[in-house]
């Protein structure tokens, strides 16, 4: 036999399946299928709360409220600062708050409550037994304090200054009395504090009086010292500075002036020095032409030389008149010489005497000058000891005043806190709660039911409804419903009033389609085969593979019901027992196995002798034949391609029966072969790994799959939620006549 290999274009192909996801809609489902559990389990949760609230102690709660007031009134006036009571900002006041209310809850404050109501040696407050009692022994105050410090709540109001001292008790009246106790606690806290604090400033502030006191002393008597010391200082610093100032600028003065006069003499002098001696008439310094007894001189001079020019011209220098008037000539000369030398020598005694001025006057300046660094270096120590003794006095005036201060703000008591309301007995407990506990307590165990149905849910992987099948890819074409052999079948106008109606019982599952036509099974075939005829008008479907993914899931029985319903349609229906390993068509049917599809592919019989006819109407069978020992190398042939061909020719539909694609092989060399691959899915059996799996094998060949049906199917049970498949069982959906029994049939084993 050749070998069948199917054509690499073929069109035949299964939809890859979607990969599985979390729906709600299943999940709500599941909910509902288990929603009898979930209520029965928020029942016993709510009804355990009850009990288990109604068994707790009543607890009371009692509140005391208190007021902060950061700006507290001064009865002294604000000038009068109260060393005891912080300054508290807008911005600081949260804080400050905050931090107080964390005191009235610390085990300090509870400690002073304890030991105020001798708390450690009350049983009643520990809660002790009654029949405990006598042999009870007090307890330490700081683990009973602790135990007062967790019953203390403490809370502010917001945006307002007033806190709340909550305090919880089993007795009403005994936790009144605690949460006064601990504001009554708090408040003596904060006012010994204040006193506290004001003795402790009053104490220093006493040392820093002693001790600025006698800084205060020694700085007086070390600047009365030095004025001693100084006998400068009889008349005032400023007077001294004046008159040293003065005398400063009073000798830079004069020594300006005495400079200028050395200098302007001095330039007189030099100009004399360097007049012209030898010839008088040439003399031209100012000092020189303005003297008078200079000029005269000049100008007898010049009327000598002149008279003598004239007498030389006339006499010659050899003239006694000549050698007369050179005589006079000479003495005139020398006596504006001796003149000019006589102011050079005055001149130069004016030059010296002003040099000595200029020394003495520079000698007194430097004087003057020494004097005032001296005054300025004793200033500074004077300033210094001043100081000194000004700032000594003032912080000794400082402390003395704070001192007073203090003494008399110790005097006034104030408070930083006062009572708005005192704490009175509640009247009701506010624990146990039984609204709350028993809301709780529903809450839980609605929790734990629909996680558990969710749980059981996920751990059901069991294929129940069409939604999920369809979820995995496959198109539903209808659902048969659960068919019990011994069992009445009932149509879907059958009444339990209509006794006329009674149905008769089923003794062949595989033939009920024909032996009740007015069942509800007979109903759902004529579904699945009119939606096989509207998938027929798209593209030919004569040749159809039906198989399932595991065994015994029905398909034996699917492919009967569905050819029988096909036949009363009016089709020639041909069935194909391909399931060469354990064949049971021919039994379901009644007709022999010697011969068939197995001796057809081998020549020993033609097709035509080895179909069989059956009691249905254009339904004829073409059995499994004898067991090959190579089933699957069979149908991989040529042969048996041809054959299908045939076949396909000869009717109007072949349904081929197959093994479980789970078990063998042999449906997946069928599927590329046919028209269309129909997959069977057994109800609350198949599962979705099975089912996923039959898909990708289906897929993995190419086949092209029609659909699927879902078998056995519960239509009573509503809560598998199979919706409108559910009218098959619905009163008065048409009247049901009894069908008279055809002929005995032996029930047969589902595939």
């Amino acid at each position: 036999m050749t070998p069948f290999n199917p054509p690499n274009g073929s069109d035949r192909s299964v939809a890859p399946a979607p990969a599985p996801m979390f729906e709600v809609g299943r999940q709500l489902n599941a909910l509902w299928q288990r929603k009898w559990w979930i209520l029965l389990i928020t029942g016993l949760a709510i009804t355990a709360a009850y009990y288990w609230t109604s068994r707790q102690p009543r607890v009371y709660r009692a509140d005391c409220t208190i007021e902060y007031d950061t700006n507290p009134q001064r009865p002294l006036g604000n000038a009068v600062e109260d060393t005891s009571v912080p300054y508290i900002t807008y911005w600081a006041s949260r804080d400050y708050i905050e931090t107080q209310n964390r005191i009235i809850s610390s085990r300090m404050i509870a400690e002073r409550v304890v030991r105020k109501l001798s708390l450690h040696q009350n049983p009643e407050f520990m809660y002790v037994p009654k029949n405990q009692r006598k042999s009870w022994k007090p307890a330490n105050v700081t683990d009973v304090a602790l135990d007062l410090q967790g019953r203390v709540r403490v809370s502010q109001e917001r945006d307002t200054q007033i806190t709340h001292i909550e305090v919880s008790d089993r007795d009403p009246g005994r936790a009144a009395l605690l949460a006064n106790a601990v504001a009554d606690a708090y408040i003596a806290k904060t006012l010994e504090d204040r006193l506290g604090s004001s003795a402790s400033a009053i104490e220093w502030l006493g040392e820093q009086l002693d001790s600025l006191k006698g800084q205060l002393e020694r700085s007086e008597l070390s600047l009365h010292q030095f004025v001693e010391d100084k006998a400068t200082f009889t008349m005032p610093l400023e007077e001294q500075q004046t008159l040293v100032a003065s005398d400063i600028q009073l000798m830079n003065g004069k020594l300006g002036e005495v400079r200028l006069a050395r200098i302007e003499l001095s330039a007189h002098v030099e100009g004399l020095r360097t007049a012209n001696r030898e010839n008088p008439l040439e003399i031209v310094h100012p000092d020189i032409t303005a003297n008078d007894a200079i000029l005269d001189l000049r100008k007898r001079y010049t009327d000598l030389d002149a008279e003598r020019r004239a007498l030389a011209v006339k006499y010659g220098d050899e003239h006694p008149q000549i050698r007369a008037l050179d005589v006079q000539l000479t003495s005139t000369r020398d006596k504006l010489r001796f003149e000019i030398d006589g102011m050079l020598t005055a001149a130069e005694a004016k030059l010296n005497e002003i040099r000595n001025v200029e020394n003495g006057v520079r000698s007194a300046l430097e004087v003057a000058n020494k004097a005032g660094l001296e005054l300025s270096l004793q200033e500074i120590t004077y300033r210094r000891l001043e100081r000194e003794r000004d700032n000594a006095a003032r912080l000794y005036g400082t402390i003395l005043e704070r001192t007073a201060e203090a003494d008399l703000t110790r005097a006034i008591e104030l408070s930083l806190v006062r009572v708005v309301d005192r704490a009175l007995p509640p009247g009701f407990s506010f624990y146990p709660s039984y609204q709350r506990n028993m809301t709780i307590g529903a809450l839980l165990g609605m929790l734990v039911g629909i996680s558990l149905a969710l749980l059981l849910s996920q751990l059901d992987r069991v294929l129940r409804t069409v939604e999920e099948a369809e979820a995995l890819g496959v198109t539903i074409l209808g659902i048969l419903p659960r068919i019990e052999e011994g069992a009445k079948a009932r149509g879907p106008g059958y009444s339990k009033r209509r006794r006329k109606n009674a149905p008769e019982l089923i003794m062949n599952r595989d033939l009920v389609v024909h032996t009740h036509p007015k069942s509800s099974v007979a109903e759902c075939c004529r579904t699945i085969r009119t939606n096989l005829t509207f998938m027929g008008a798209q593209r030919s479907l004569r040749t159809i593979v039906i198989t399932s993914a595991s065994p015994r899931e029905g398909k034996t029985t699917v492919v009967i019901s569905l050819a029988i319903s096909l036949a009363q349609s009016g089709k020639r229906v041909l069935i194909v027992d391909t399931d060469l390993r354990k064949p049971r068509m021919h039994k379901a049917m009644d007709r022999g196995n010697h011969k068939g599809i197995t001796t057809a592919l081998v020549d020993v019989h033609s097709v035509k002798e080895a179909v069989q006819s059956t009691d249905i109407p254009g339904l004829d069978l073409l059995a499994c034949g004898p067991i090959p020992p190579n089933p699957s190398e069979l149908l991989h042939t040529t042969q048996f391609n041809a054959l299908v061909q045939e076949l396909g020719r000869q009717y109007d539909c072949v349904l081929f029966d197959s093994p479980p694609l789970g078990a063998v092989t042999d449906a997946a060399i069928i599927a590329p072969q046919v028209n269309g691959v129909l997959l069977v899915l057994h109800g609350n059996k198949t599962t979705r790994e099975a089912a996923r799996s039959a898909l990708r094998q289906l897929r993995d060949v190419n086949a092209h799959l029609i659909g699927g049906v879902l078998n056995d199917v519960d239509l009573a049970a509503r809560h598998y939620g199979y919706g409108s498949y559910y009218y098959y069982q619905a009163e008065g959906y048409y009247q049901t006549e009894p069908e008279p029994d055809r002929r005995s049939e032996r029930p047969a084993a589902e595939s």
